[in-house]
């Protein structure tokens, strides 16, 4: 027998209203020198999303916006993850330069086309990150030019690397109260070129 579930009863506010928010003197979750775990995204506790690389880049973006996130893990099924697909893939010169080369439409360009596979991908390792500050954090972003970084744990046995969390400059600043700018740095001849011309 399936379960009987019931909708909870509604009440009107009593008025003047008050929104709980943690006790803090600076009214921010974290500062740069708290822990840099401690604004981690930890995927143990959040379930990561995911995208097939045959979906669309329009899926991609819809997605992104539906769960108001600017990454996507590229898995074919959910299975392993074969690359990443950010807000900054979607909307730059990448599906632009992509289009041209295979004359195609928007709506044509598929999530592999454009995203960043994991043999492109550079990582933090946790035992770094367990040590250090989220400042250090944020200037490893900066100096990246990157808005997101992910975290692996190496299995001792095997030697396998799991991702087991991710920074993103958009979780960093929520929890600090503070926007972090993050300046994004070409990493490749064309968006070199772009950026000078």
């Amino acid at each position: 027998m399936a379960d009987s579930y019931r909708p909870l009863p509604h009440h009107p506010l009593n008025q003047p209203v008050i929104v709980m928010t943690p006790p803090d003197s600076h009214g921010a979750a974290v500062s740069e020198q708290s822990p840099a775990i401690s604004a981690m995204t930890d995927l143990s506790q959040i379930r990561p999303l995911m995208i097939d690389p045959f979906a669309t880049m329009n899926d991609a973006n819809e997605r992104m916006i539906a769960y108001a996130v600017r990454m996507l893990f590229v898995a074919p099924s959910g299975r392993e993850m074969i690359g990443i697909i950010t807000a900054a893939d979607i909307l730059g010169e990448k599906p632009v330069q992509y289009m041209r080369e295979v004359n195609c439409t928007p709506s044509e360009v598929l999530v592999r086309d454009i995203m960043t596979p994991v043999a492109g991908l550079e990582v933090l390792r946790l035992e770094d990150v367990q040590r250090a500050r989220l400042g250090d954090i944020i200037e490893t972003l900066r100096h990246s030019g990157r808005q997101h970084a992910l975290v692996v744990e190496t299995d001792a046995g095997s030697g396998r690397e799991t991702v087991c969390g991710i920074f993103s400059t958009s979780q960093i600043s929520r929890l600090m109260n503070a926007r972090v700018e993050i300046s994004e740095v070409a990493t490749d001849f064309a968006a070199i070129q772009n950026a000078l011309s």
